[in-house]
Protein backbone atom coordinates (compact mmCIF):
# COMPACT_ATOMS: atom_id res chain seq x y z
CA UNK A 1 0.00 0.00 0.00
CA UNK A 2 1.32 3.43 -1.30
CA UNK A 3 1.33 6.53 1.37
CA UNK A 4 -0.98 8.85 0.95
CA UNK A 5 -0.84 12.25 -0.25
CA UNK A 6 0.97 13.88 -3.03
CA UNK A 7 4.01 12.63 -4.95
CA UNK A 8 7.22 15.23 -6.21
CA UNK A 9 9.91 14.66 -8.08
CA UNK A 10 12.70 17.73 -8.04
CA UNK A 11 15.27 17.73 -10.35
CA UNK A 12 17.54 20.43 -12.58
CA UNK A 13 19.52 21.60 -9.50
CA UNK A 14 21.79 21.02 -6.44
CA UNK A 15 20.84 18.40 -3.75
CA UNK A 16 22.61 19.00 -0.73
CA UNK A 17 22.56 18.03 2.79
CA UNK A 18 25.70 18.20 5.45
CA UNK A 19 27.46 15.06 4.24
CA UNK A 20 27.47 16.65 0.70
CA UNK A 21 28.21 19.93 1.78
CA UNK A 22 32.45 18.92 1.49
CA UNK A 23 31.36 18.85 -2.16
CA UNK A 24 32.49 22.56 -2.68
CA UNK A 25 36.32 21.40 -2.64
CA UNK A 26 35.46 18.77 -5.34
CA UNK A 27 35.32 19.47 -9.43
CA UNK A 28 32.43 21.01 -10.39
CA UNK A 29 30.37 18.01 -12.38
CA UNK A 30 30.43 16.02 -9.74
CA UNK A 31 27.30 16.42 -7.72
CA UNK A 32 25.37 18.76 -9.69
CA UNK A 33 22.84 17.34 -12.20
CA UNK A 34 23.32 18.60 -15.73
CA UNK A 35 25.86 17.67 -18.47
CA UNK A 36 28.65 15.70 -17.51
CA UNK A 37 27.16 15.27 -14.49
CA UNK A 38 26.99 12.26 -11.94
CA UNK A 39 23.77 10.92 -11.86
CA UNK A 40 24.01 9.53 -8.10
CA UNK A 41 21.58 12.40 -6.51
CA UNK A 42 20.44 13.98 -9.61
CA UNK A 43 16.49 14.04 -8.58
CA UNK A 44 14.39 13.40 -5.37
CA UNK A 45 11.26 11.63 -5.14
CA UNK A 46 8.51 12.21 -2.46
CA UNK A 47 5.78 10.45 -1.89
CA UNK A 48 3.40 11.28 1.04
CA UNK A 49 5.29 12.47 3.76
CA UNK A 50 8.77 11.24 3.70
CA UNK A 51 11.44 11.14 0.85
CA UNK A 52 11.27 7.49 -1.42
CA UNK A 53 14.17 7.44 -3.47
CA UNK A 54 17.14 10.21 -4.42
CA UNK A 55 19.15 8.81 -7.86
CA UNK A 56 18.88 9.15 -11.45
CA UNK A 57 16.72 11.59 -13.32
CA UNK A 58 15.09 8.87 -15.55
CA UNK A 59 14.75 6.22 -13.12
CA UNK A 60 12.64 8.43 -10.44
CA UNK A 61 10.51 9.35 -13.17
CA UNK A 62 9.68 6.05 -13.64
CA UNK A 63 9.19 5.15 -10.45
CA UNK A 64 6.84 8.33 -9.87
CA UNK A 65 4.44 7.21 -12.15
CA UNK A 66 1.97 9.42 -13.37
CA UNK A 67 0.35 12.13 -11.41
CA UNK A 68 3.33 13.00 -9.81
CA UNK A 69 4.27 16.49 -9.47
CA UNK A 70 7.53 17.81 -11.36
CA UNK A 71 9.63 20.63 -9.70
CA UNK A 72 12.43 22.04 -11.78
CA UNK A 73 15.29 23.63 -9.22
CA UNK A 74 15.89 25.67 -12.00
CA UNK A 75 19.95 25.73 -11.42
CA UNK A 76 18.98 25.92 -7.81
CA UNK A 77 19.39 24.42 -4.27
CA UNK A 78 17.24 21.59 -2.46
CA UNK A 79 17.98 21.48 1.15
CA UNK A 80 16.13 19.63 3.96
CA UNK A 81 14.38 21.82 6.39
CA UNK A 82 16.20 24.15 8.38
CA UNK A 83 15.51 24.31 12.22
CA UNK A 84 15.88 27.35 14.19
CA UNK A 85 17.10 25.62 17.38
CA UNK A 86 16.66 28.80 20.09
CA UNK A 87 13.83 31.04 18.87
CA UNK A 88 10.81 33.24 20.58
CA UNK A 89 8.33 33.17 17.99
CA UNK A 90 5.78 35.22 19.69
CA UNK A 91 8.23 37.69 20.93
CA UNK A 92 9.60 37.58 17.35
CA UNK A 93 6.12 38.45 15.31
CA UNK A 94 5.26 40.77 18.12
CA UNK A 95 8.61 42.63 18.05
CA UNK A 96 7.89 42.84 14.45
CA UNK A 97 5.46 45.28 14.97
CA UNK A 98 5.98 46.93 17.82
CA UNK A 99 7.98 50.17 17.94
CA UNK A 100 12.30 50.43 18.57
CA UNK A 101 13.54 53.36 19.66
CA UNK A 102 15.80 54.86 16.58
CA UNK A 103 17.75 57.14 19.09
CA UNK A 104 18.93 56.39 22.57
CA UNK A 105 18.22 59.67 23.61
CA UNK A 106 14.77 61.15 25.65
CA UNK A 107 13.89 63.24 22.42
CA UNK A 108 14.55 59.65 20.58
CA UNK A 109 12.73 58.06 23.32
CA UNK A 110 9.91 60.41 23.03
CA UNK A 111 9.90 59.98 19.29
CA UNK A 112 9.56 56.50 19.72
CA UNK A 113 6.18 56.91 22.48
CA UNK A 114 4.54 59.25 20.22
CA UNK A 115 4.62 56.40 17.21
CA UNK A 116 3.77 53.33 19.61
CA UNK A 117 0.97 55.70 21.09
CA UNK A 118 -0.38 56.20 18.05
CA UNK A 119 -0.94 52.58 17.28
CA UNK A 120 -1.72 51.47 20.80
CA UNK A 121 -4.87 50.41 21.66
CA UNK A 122 -7.27 52.30 25.00
CA UNK A 123 -6.08 51.34 27.99
CA UNK A 124 -3.27 49.25 27.00
CA UNK A 125 0.07 49.91 28.20
CA UNK A 126 2.53 51.65 25.91
CA UNK A 127 5.65 49.54 24.79
CA UNK A 128 8.92 50.31 23.16
CA UNK A 129 12.26 47.92 22.47
CA UNK A 130 15.23 47.90 22.26
CA UNK A 131 16.39 50.53 25.00
CA UNK A 132 20.13 50.01 25.00
CA UNK A 133 21.01 50.45 29.33
CA UNK A 134 24.70 51.02 28.95
CA UNK A 135 23.83 54.30 26.22
CA UNK A 136 22.17 55.67 29.41
CA UNK A 137 23.82 57.83 31.87
CA UNK A 138 23.46 56.59 35.46
CA UNK A 139 21.31 60.31 36.61
CA UNK A 140 18.88 59.77 33.57
CA UNK A 141 17.72 56.12 34.56
CA UNK A 142 15.64 57.46 36.81
CA UNK A 143 11.39 56.78 36.29
CA UNK A 144 11.21 60.35 36.27
CA UNK A 145 13.26 60.90 32.62
CA UNK A 146 10.07 58.90 31.20
CA UNK A 147 7.35 60.37 33.38
CA UNK A 148 8.01 63.40 31.81
CA UNK A 149 7.30 61.76 28.18
CA UNK A 150 4.07 59.91 29.60
CA UNK A 151 2.06 59.84 32.42
CA UNK A 152 0.18 56.74 31.47
CA UNK A 153 1.87 53.16 32.25
CA UNK A 154 5.07 52.93 29.50
CA UNK A 155 7.63 49.90 29.77
CA UNK A 156 10.65 49.91 27.62
CA UNK A 157 12.28 46.79 26.93
CA UNK A 158 16.39 46.45 26.79
CA UNK A 159 17.33 44.62 23.22
CA UNK A 160 18.75 42.26 24.66
CA UNK A 161 15.54 40.90 26.75
CA UNK A 162 17.05 40.90 29.91
CA UNK A 163 16.31 43.91 31.76
CA UNK A 164 13.29 46.78 31.15
CA UNK A 165 12.67 50.40 32.58
CA UNK A 166 9.10 51.00 33.31
CA UNK A 167 7.78 54.92 34.51
CA UNK A 168 5.83 55.76 37.72
CA UNK A 169 2.24 55.05 36.34
CA UNK A 170 3.98 51.21 35.56
CA UNK A 171 5.05 50.69 38.92
CA UNK A 172 1.91 51.56 40.80
CA UNK A 173 0.29 49.32 38.74
CA UNK A 174 2.33 46.41 39.57
CA UNK A 175 2.89 47.60 43.42
CA UNK A 176 6.69 47.59 42.81
CA UNK A 177 7.81 50.37 45.24
CA UNK A 178 11.44 51.13 47.13
CA UNK A 179 10.83 48.73 49.42
CA UNK A 180 9.86 45.53 46.89
CA UNK A 181 12.35 43.18 47.92
CA UNK A 182 14.44 41.79 45.17
CA UNK A 183 13.55 38.63 44.23
CA UNK A 184 15.99 35.85 43.84
CA UNK A 185 18.08 36.13 40.28
CA UNK A 186 16.86 39.68 40.19
CA UNK A 187 17.43 43.41 41.34
CA UNK A 188 14.91 46.40 41.83
CA UNK A 189 17.33 49.24 40.20
CA UNK A 190 17.38 51.50 43.11
CA UNK A 191 18.44 55.59 43.73
CA UNK A 192 21.07 56.55 46.48
CA UNK A 193 18.16 57.53 48.33
CA UNK A 194 16.49 53.98 48.46
CA UNK A 195 13.57 55.02 45.48
CA UNK A 196 12.58 52.27 42.42
CA UNK A 197 14.40 53.55 39.06
CA UNK A 198 12.02 51.92 37.83
CA UNK A 199 14.58 49.51 36.27
CA UNK A 200 14.14 45.91 36.38
CA UNK A 201 16.90 43.72 36.07
CA UNK A 202 16.55 39.45 34.94
CA UNK A 203 13.98 37.49 36.96
CA UNK A 204 12.89 41.27 38.66
CA UNK A 205 10.98 41.85 35.58
CA UNK A 206 8.84 39.02 36.61
CA UNK A 207 7.51 41.74 38.89
CA UNK A 208 5.96 43.74 36.30
CA UNK A 209 5.27 41.11 33.59
CA UNK A 210 2.06 39.86 34.80
CA UNK A 211 0.63 43.45 34.60
CA UNK A 212 1.15 44.40 31.26
CA UNK A 213 -2.26 44.93 29.44
CA UNK A 214 -1.99 44.14 25.69
CA UNK A 215 -4.54 43.06 23.82
CA UNK A 216 -3.70 39.55 21.53
CA UNK A 217 -4.41 36.70 19.48
CA UNK A 218 -1.61 33.94 19.70
CA UNK A 219 -2.52 31.59 17.73
CA UNK A 220 -3.24 34.16 14.84
CA UNK A 221 0.47 35.78 15.66
CA UNK A 222 2.07 31.97 15.95
CA UNK A 223 0.58 31.61 12.29
CA UNK A 224 1.91 35.07 11.07
CA UNK A 225 5.40 33.73 12.77
CA UNK A 226 5.21 30.49 11.06
CA UNK A 227 4.94 32.43 7.71
CA UNK A 228 7.84 34.84 8.06
CA UNK A 229 10.06 31.63 9.23
CA UNK A 230 8.73 29.64 5.78
CA UNK A 231 10.24 32.63 3.95
CA UNK A 232 13.79 32.35 5.16
CA UNK A 233 13.78 28.44 4.91
CA UNK A 234 13.00 27.40 8.59
CA UNK A 235 10.60 24.56 9.10
CA UNK A 236 10.49 23.75 12.92
CA UNK A 237 11.64 25.40 15.65
CA UNK A 238 12.64 25.20 19.68
CA UNK A 239 10.56 27.75 21.44
CA UNK A 240 11.72 28.99 24.38
CA UNK A 241 8.91 31.69 24.60
CA UNK A 242 6.54 31.46 28.09
CA UNK A 243 3.60 29.03 28.43
CA UNK A 244 1.65 30.69 26.12
CA UNK A 245 3.12 29.83 22.98
CA UNK A 246 1.35 26.34 24.51
CA UNK A 247 -1.95 27.77 23.69
CA UNK A 248 -1.23 29.49 20.74
CA UNK A 249 0.14 25.73 19.25
CA UNK A 250 -2.81 24.51 20.54
CA UNK A 251 -5.41 27.14 18.96
CA UNK A 252 -3.71 27.00 15.37
CA UNK A 253 -3.70 23.29 15.31
CA UNK A 254 -7.48 23.19 16.24
CA UNK A 255 -7.78 25.11 12.53
CA UNK A 256 -5.66 21.86 10.95
CA UNK A 257 -2.17 20.09 10.53
CA UNK A 258 0.17 22.76 11.76
CA UNK A 259 2.29 23.24 8.63
CA UNK A 260 5.34 23.28 10.99
CA UNK A 261 7.47 21.11 13.39
CA UNK A 262 7.83 22.30 17.09
CA UNK A 263 9.29 21.84 20.43
CA UNK A 264 7.92 23.59 23.01
CA UNK A 265 10.06 24.21 26.70
CA UNK A 266 9.01 24.32 29.83
CA UNK A 267 9.62 27.52 31.78
CA UNK A 268 11.94 26.49 35.14
CA UNK A 269 8.71 28.28 36.87
CA UNK A 270 6.07 25.78 35.56
CA UNK A 271 8.09 22.44 36.35
CA UNK A 272 5.68 21.58 39.63
CA UNK A 273 3.33 21.49 36.90
CA UNK A 274 4.63 19.76 34.38
CA UNK A 275 5.40 16.98 36.93
CA UNK A 276 1.94 17.31 38.48
CA UNK A 277 0.75 16.50 34.45
CA UNK A 278 3.43 14.15 34.18
CA UNK A 279 4.72 15.81 30.90
CA UNK A 280 7.93 13.96 29.28
CA UNK A 281 9.98 15.47 26.54
CA UNK A 282 9.74 13.91 23.69
CA UNK A 283 5.92 13.25 24.52
CA UNK A 284 3.57 14.44 21.38
CA UNK A 285 2.60 13.98 17.86
CA UNK A 286 4.74 14.28 14.46
CA UNK A 287 4.25 18.32 14.75
CA UNK A 288 4.25 19.73 18.18
CA UNK A 289 6.68 17.87 20.88
CA UNK A 290 7.42 18.73 24.95
CA UNK A 291 11.40 19.60 24.83
CA UNK A 292 13.84 21.40 27.89
CA UNK A 293 12.75 22.68 31.35
CA UNK A 294 14.43 26.20 30.81
CA UNK A 295 16.84 27.47 33.72
CA UNK A 296 18.88 30.18 34.18
CA UNK A 297 22.13 30.24 35.33
CA UNK A 298 23.11 33.90 34.51
CA UNK A 299 22.27 37.04 32.89
CA UNK A 300 23.76 38.73 29.27
CA UNK A 301 26.77 40.22 28.35
CA UNK A 302 25.28 43.58 27.00
CA UNK A 303 23.73 44.19 30.73
CA UNK A 304 26.88 42.82 32.48
CA UNK A 305 24.84 39.95 35.04
CA UNK A 306 26.49 37.30 32.54
CA UNK A 307 28.25 35.21 35.44
CA UNK A 308 32.02 34.95 34.87
CA UNK A 309 34.98 33.63 37.18
CA UNK A 310 36.93 36.76 37.16
CA UNK A 311 35.62 40.41 37.37
CA UNK A 312 34.98 42.04 33.76
CA UNK A 313 37.35 44.07 32.39
CA UNK A 314 35.22 47.34 32.49
CA UNK A 315 35.16 46.74 36.72
CA UNK A 316 31.84 46.13 36.89
CA UNK A 317 31.99 42.74 39.11
CA UNK A 318 31.38 39.60 38.11
CA UNK A 319 28.10 39.15 36.90
CA UNK A 320 24.60 37.66 38.84
CA UNK A 321 23.96 34.53 39.91
CA UNK A 322 20.82 33.87 39.19
CA UNK A 323 20.32 30.43 40.77
CA UNK A 324 23.30 28.84 42.51
CA UNK A 325 24.75 25.67 41.43
CA UNK A 326 23.46 23.50 43.90
CA UNK A 327 19.81 24.45 43.32
CA UNK A 328 20.59 23.81 40.01
CA UNK A 329 21.71 20.94 40.55
CA UNK A 330 18.81 19.63 42.40
CA UNK A 331 16.53 21.49 39.66
CA UNK A 332 17.96 19.34 37.39
CA UNK A 333 17.97 16.17 38.94
CA UNK A 334 14.13 16.85 39.44
CA UNK A 335 13.47 17.27 36.11
CA UNK A 336 15.77 14.25 34.98
CA UNK A 337 13.47 11.99 37.75
CA UNK A 338 10.40 13.51 36.07
CA UNK A 339 11.17 11.95 32.41
CA UNK A 340 12.25 15.59 30.99
CA UNK A 341 15.84 17.14 29.53
CA UNK A 342 17.15 20.66 30.56
CA UNK A 343 18.51 23.40 29.26
CA UNK A 344 20.60 26.24 31.26
CA UNK A 345 20.85 29.71 29.65
CA UNK A 346 24.71 29.79 30.41
CA UNK A 347 26.84 33.04 29.21
CA UNK A 348 29.82 33.49 31.27
CA UNK A 349 32.04 31.21 31.88
CA UNK A 350 31.47 30.60 35.43
CA UNK A 351 27.93 30.27 34.33
CA UNK A 352 28.84 27.59 31.88
CA UNK A 353 30.88 25.38 34.79
CA UNK A 354 27.96 26.05 36.78
CA UNK A 355 25.49 24.58 34.10
CA UNK A 356 28.09 21.36 33.41
CA UNK A 357 28.42 20.71 37.13
CA UNK A 358 24.49 20.64 37.77
CA UNK A 359 23.89 18.38 34.42
CA UNK A 360 26.47 15.96 35.66
CA UNK A 361 25.25 16.18 39.39
CA UNK A 362 21.68 15.10 37.84
CA UNK A 363 23.17 12.49 35.74
CA UNK A 364 25.21 11.04 38.61
CA UNK A 365 22.02 10.82 41.27
CA UNK A 366 19.99 8.80 38.49
CA UNK A 367 21.44 8.14 35.37
CA UNK A 368 20.95 9.53 31.46
CA UNK A 369 18.61 12.43 30.71
CA UNK A 370 15.49 11.32 28.03
CA UNK A 371 16.72 13.53 25.61
CA UNK A 372 20.38 14.99 25.24
CA UNK A 373 20.65 18.11 27.34
CA UNK A 374 21.51 21.24 26.22
CA UNK A 375 23.39 24.62 27.51
CA UNK A 376 22.07 28.08 25.78
CA UNK A 377 24.46 30.48 24.22
CA UNK A 378 27.87 29.67 25.49
CA UNK A 379 29.38 32.96 24.95
CA UNK A 380 32.55 32.70 26.67
CA UNK A 381 33.74 29.20 28.59
CA UNK A 382 37.11 27.48 30.22
CA UNK A 383 39.09 25.95 27.58
CA UNK A 384 38.95 22.76 30.33
CA UNK A 385 35.42 22.82 30.01
CA UNK A 386 35.05 21.94 26.02
CA UNK A 387 35.56 18.30 26.44
CA UNK A 388 32.96 18.09 29.19
CA UNK A 389 29.95 18.61 26.36
CA UNK A 390 30.70 15.34 24.84
CA UNK A 391 31.48 13.49 28.20
CA UNK A 392 28.10 14.47 29.59
CA UNK A 393 26.44 14.19 26.44
CA UNK A 394 25.03 18.06 26.45
CA UNK A 395 24.61 19.99 23.09
CA UNK A 396 26.13 23.15 22.61
CA UNK A 397 22.83 24.81 21.75
CA UNK A 398 24.86 28.51 20.10
CA UNK A 399 23.54 31.38 17.87
CA UNK A 400 26.44 32.22 15.67
CA UNK A 401 24.97 35.71 14.71
CA UNK A 402 25.55 36.74 17.98
CA UNK A 403 29.59 36.72 17.97
CA UNK A 404 29.11 39.08 14.85
CA UNK A 405 26.80 41.41 16.98
CA UNK A 406 28.38 41.45 20.41
CA UNK A 407 32.21 41.17 19.41
CA UNK A 408 32.94 45.13 20.45
CA UNK A 409 30.71 44.44 23.44
CA UNK A 410 32.70 41.08 24.06
CA UNK A 411 36.43 42.93 23.23
CA UNK A 412 35.63 45.96 25.69
CA UNK A 413 34.50 44.11 28.44
CA UNK A 414 36.25 40.41 28.42
CA UNK A 415 39.49 41.69 26.77
CA UNK A 416 41.99 39.15 26.74
CA UNK A 417 39.32 36.35 27.52
CA UNK A 418 37.73 36.91 24.10
CA UNK A 419 40.16 33.75 22.87
CA UNK A 420 38.05 31.24 24.51
CA UNK A 421 34.18 33.32 23.28
CA UNK A 422 31.83 32.36 20.73
CA UNK A 423 34.91 29.84 20.60
CA UNK A 424 32.92 26.60 18.08
CA UNK A 425 35.95 25.17 16.31
CA UNK A 426 37.16 24.30 19.65
CA UNK A 427 34.03 22.91 20.96
CA UNK A 428 33.54 20.86 17.49
CA UNK A 429 37.31 19.94 17.88
CA UNK A 430 36.37 18.58 21.29
CA UNK A 431 33.79 16.39 20.57
CA UNK A 432 30.74 18.83 21.47
CA UNK A 433 27.11 18.69 19.36
CA UNK A 434 26.63 21.88 17.83
CA UNK A 435 22.55 22.98 17.47
CA UNK A 436 22.30 26.33 16.05
CA UNK A 437 19.63 28.82 16.47
CA UNK A 438 19.26 32.66 16.31
CA UNK A 439 17.64 33.65 19.44
CA UNK A 440 15.47 36.40 17.35
CA UNK A 441 14.19 38.22 18.17
CA UNK A 442 17.11 39.66 20.20
CA UNK A 443 18.99 38.58 17.06
CA UNK A 444 18.57 38.79 13.55
CA UNK A 445 17.11 35.02 12.40
CA UNK A 446 18.00 32.93 8.87
CA UNK A 447 19.87 29.63 8.84
CA UNK A 448 22.00 31.35 5.55
CA UNK A 449 22.81 34.15 7.71
CA UNK A 450 23.99 32.41 10.47
CA UNK A 451 25.78 29.87 8.18
CA UNK A 452 27.82 33.16 6.98
CA UNK A 453 28.28 34.32 10.70
CA UNK A 454 30.04 30.72 11.47
CA UNK A 455 32.07 30.19 8.66
CA UNK A 456 33.68 33.60 8.23
CA UNK A 457 33.23 35.23 11.73
CA UNK A 458 32.53 39.01 10.31
CA UNK A 459 29.90 41.03 8.82
CA UNK A 460 28.86 40.71 4.84
CA UNK A 461 31.49 43.60 2.76
CA UNK A 462 34.11 43.28 6.04
CA UNK A 463 37.81 41.48 5.05
CA UNK A 464 39.40 38.61 6.91
CA UNK A 465 41.36 41.32 9.05
CA UNK A 466 38.08 42.31 10.81
CA UNK A 467 37.07 38.32 11.65
CA UNK A 468 36.26 38.00 15.04
CA UNK A 469 39.18 35.20 15.93
CA UNK A 470 38.80 33.54 12.71
CA UNK A 471 40.73 30.14 14.04
CA UNK A 472 37.15 29.74 15.66
CA UNK A 473 35.37 29.38 11.94
CA UNK A 474 33.63 25.98 10.79
CA UNK A 475 33.65 24.32 7.69
CA UNK A 476 29.98 24.63 5.86
CA UNK A 477 29.16 20.94 6.50
CA UNK A 478 29.88 21.40 10.25
CA UNK A 479 27.50 24.52 10.07
CA UNK A 480 24.94 23.19 7.64
CA UNK A 481 24.85 19.74 10.45
CA UNK A 482 23.87 22.05 13.32
CA UNK A 483 21.30 23.94 11.62
CA UNK A 484 19.82 20.58 9.82
CA UNK A 485 20.53 17.52 11.77
CA UNK A 486 20.68 18.38 15.34
CA UNK A 487 18.14 20.28 16.22
CA UNK A 488 16.03 17.15 15.09
CA UNK A 489 18.27 14.81 17.11
CA UNK A 490 17.57 16.76 20.01
CA UNK A 491 14.22 17.28 19.56
CA UNK A 492 13.44 13.69 20.09
CA UNK A 493 11.40 13.19 16.54
CA UNK A 494 10.36 9.77 15.52
CA UNK A 495 11.10 10.33 12.08
CA UNK A 496 14.29 11.17 10.75
CA UNK A 497 14.88 14.49 10.10
CA UNK A 498 17.42 17.00 8.57
CA UNK A 499 19.02 14.47 5.77
CA UNK A 500 18.13 14.18 1.89
CA UNK A 501 18.04 10.12 1.58
CA UNK A 502 15.36 7.78 1.05
CA UNK A 503 13.05 6.94 4.31
CA UNK A 504 14.10 10.68 5.82
CA UNK A 505 11.09 13.15 6.83
CA UNK A 506 10.03 15.12 3.39
CA UNK A 507 10.71 18.50 5.16
CA UNK A 508 11.97 20.56 2.09
CA UNK A 509 13.63 24.36 1.13
CA UNK A 510 14.27 25.15 -2.71
CA UNK A 511 17.05 27.89 -2.62
CA UNK A 512 17.05 30.16 -5.70
CA UNK A 513 20.83 29.46 -6.31
CA UNK A 514 23.86 27.06 -6.00
CA UNK A 515 24.37 27.53 -2.43
CA UNK A 516 27.84 25.55 -3.07
CA UNK A 517 28.72 27.73 -5.63
CA UNK A 518 28.01 31.24 -4.21
CA UNK A 519 30.44 32.76 -2.25
CA UNK A 520 30.34 32.24 1.69
CA UNK A 521 30.31 36.06 1.92
CA UNK A 522 27.27 36.59 -0.58
CA UNK A 523 25.31 33.01 1.17
CA UNK A 524 22.26 34.80 2.87
CA UNK A 525 21.35 36.50 -0.68
CA UNK A 526 20.07 33.54 -1.61
CA UNK A 527 15.95 33.66 -1.73
CA UNK A 528 13.89 30.81 -0.69
CA UNK A 529 11.45 29.64 -3.79
CA UNK A 530 9.50 26.90 -2.05
CA UNK A 531 8.96 25.61 1.03
CA UNK A 532 7.82 21.74 1.86
CA UNK A 533 7.26 20.68 5.69
CA UNK A 534 5.71 16.50 5.78
CA UNK A 535 5.79 16.17 1.97
CA UNK A 536 3.40 19.64 1.64
CA UNK A 537 3.85 22.59 0.31
CA UNK A 538 3.64 25.49 2.86
CA UNK A 539 5.36 28.86 1.07
CA UNK A 540 6.11 29.23 -2.38
CA UNK A 541 3.96 28.64 -5.77
CA UNK A 542 2.75 25.20 -6.55
CA UNK A 543 4.79 24.15 -9.91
Amino acid sequence: MKPRGTTWLFHGGRILDAPRADARARKPGVTTAGKGASAYREAVLVRGERIEAVGPLDRLRREAGRGARAVNLQGGTLTPGFVDGHIHLLTWIRASSDVWMKAQTPEGLAEAVRAARAQTAPGDWVSIRGWVPRDWARELRRRTTIDRILADPLILYAIDGHSCWANSAALRSAGIEGRTADPPGGVVDRAPGGEATGILIEAARSLISPFVQKRRDPAEELRRAIRKAHALGITGAHDFDKTEIWSAAQGLAARGPLPFRLVLSVPSSKLDSAEALELRSGWGDERVRVGAVKFFADGTLGSGTALLETEYDDNTGTGIEVISRPELTDRCARARKAGLTVAIHAIGDRAVRNALDAIEGAIQRGGPFPLPPRIEHIQLAREEDFSRFKALGVHASVQPIHQVTDRAVAKRKWGARTFRSYAYRSLHRAGAKLLFGSDAPFDRPGPLLALRAAMLRRERGENDDQSFHPEQRLGLSQALRAHLEEPNVVGGWRTPLGRIEAGWGADLVHFDQDLLQMEPDRLDRAKVRGVWVAGSQVHGKSP
